[in-house]
């Protein structure tokens, strides 16, 4: 049996490393990008054995992976050996193509991550008055709000300014979870809260009481049980109430709030945002740190080129500053504030790549006997008729071929 295949503009060339006939794993990453930073990555695929299955089974129907129809039932286990094939490749339509190919799952790394390294003479590291500008992320948030509302620029640098002790500081600053990150609440987010938990305490107390008036004890030992639920239940109403009521008269409570209200105010007014007009850095009562310190980086920013200390770095091509990274509002990644400054990752591609686009034909020969190789599925007829049978009910009009190529099927002889 003998099947003419015609193909044009095949690549032949591959940009995957690992064994095709595997599974794909992404823990192991057998099959991945091959970067050609120090090596060229690409390389020359002629049709194989596997390339004439994987077509023969996309003939038949067969979509499966080739390494997945191997393993189960596959239609030309008992005929890998019967199989030869010739490439006619017609050198007077060969092109040579230069292509600048990008891999996108890997060309962006995660927003928390950066890659690269930075130039011993970064001015936003390694320059005279860098440290006096990180010095604010390491400020405690006490501190910090003293810091913005002296409106002066904070004169003690911070011991270390490499970045990874920025980015320490700024994960812990991120995270809600940490006493640095937790968030801030004005007094009356925080009185809400309270009248709140009083209200449910409240109610309890009330429920409990219309159970038992439903339902009383009715010995003693019940009645005992009884009176210690509703006992627990007005302690823990009086301890809300007495919580709130400490929360109002607490001296130093208020005077906090009061700074942070003021602090809230300035900056809502110092950097405006028309979408969040009001609710720039408070929203329902609930400040973010992250916010407040983005902001103080700006401000502090300010002060040092005010005060004549040299920090040209910090503006940007229209004479403003800029903090990249940092908004006046937030921390934006690791990756938009570190990457851009390491020159961005280099991307994993094969460019520029060569690709060689072949034309020409594929003869595929099966040596079936007509009287000794009977079909598989039907064995009253031959395994050629079956197969050409097959062929022809599947209708595959045209497939890829060595990679973006496109083919079909001219002649079949069985």
């Amino acid at each position: 049996m003998r099947i003419t295949i015609e193909y044009d503009s095949c690549w032949q060339t591959g940009f995957l490393n690992g064994n095709p006939n595997k599974p794909i794993s992404k823990k192991e990453n057998d099959r991945a990008f091959v970067a050609t930073s120090k090596t060229r990555g690409e390389k020359f695929q002629p049709i194989t054995l596997d390339t004439v299955l994987g077509v023969l089974s996309r003939l038949i129907g067969d979509q499966r992976k080739l390494y997945q129809a191997k393993n189960s039932d596959f239609y030309f286990d008992d005929i890998q050996n019967k199989i030869n094939w010739l490439e006619h490749d017609d050198q007077s339509h060969k092109v040579e193509e230069l292509m600048y190919l990008v891999n996108k799952s890997d060309d962006r790394c995660a927003q928390s991550s950066y890659l690269g390294v930075l130039e011993d003479d970064n001015p936003w590291f390694f320059s005279k008055n860098s440290h006096y500008l990180w010095s604010i992320l390491f400020l405690t948030k006490h501190e910090l709000i003293n810091f913005i509302l002296s409106k002066k620029m904070n004169g003690i640098g911070c011991v270390s300014c490499d970045p990874k002790s920025l980015i320490s500081r700024i994960n812990a600053i991120s995270d809600s979870k940490s006493d640095l990150g937790a968030v801030l609440k004005t007094n009356d987010r925080l009185i809400q809260e309270h009248e709140f938990i009083i209200n449910k305490k409240c109610e309890a107390v009330e429920k409990f009481n219309n159970k038992v008036k439903i339902n009383p004890p009715k010995t003693p030992a019940q009645e005992s049980k009884s009176q210690s639920q509703l006992m627990k239940l007005l302690s823990e109403l009086n301890d809300a109430k007495n919580d709130l009521k400490v929360l109002v008269n607490d001296p130093l409570a208020n005077e906090a709030d009061t700074k942070l209200n003021t602090v809230i105010s300035f900056l809502s007014q110092k950097f405006p945002d028309e979408k969040k007009l009001g609710e720039e850095y408070c929203k329902n009562g609930v400040i973010y740190p992250t916010s407040l310190y983005s902001a103080a980086l700006y401000l502090q920013a300010e002060y040092l080129l005010k005060n004549g200390h040299e920090s040209s770095f910090l503006l940007n091509s229209k004479g403003e500053i800029q903090i990249q990274g940092f908004s006046k509002r937030g921390f934006n990644g690791v990756r938009d504030w570190l990457n851009a400054m390491t020159g961005k990752r280099k991307k994993s591609v094969g460019t520029p790549v060569v690709v060689n686009k072949h034309t020409g034909k594929l003869d595929v020969e099966l040596l079936l006997d007509k009287q000794k190789d009977k079909g598989k599925l039907d064995k009253s007829i031959s395994r050629a008729d079956e197969l050409a049978q097959l062929i022809e009910n599947a209708g595959v009009s045209s497939f890829y071929l060595g990679k973006k190529g496109i083919a079909y099927v001219t002649k079949i002889r069985a």
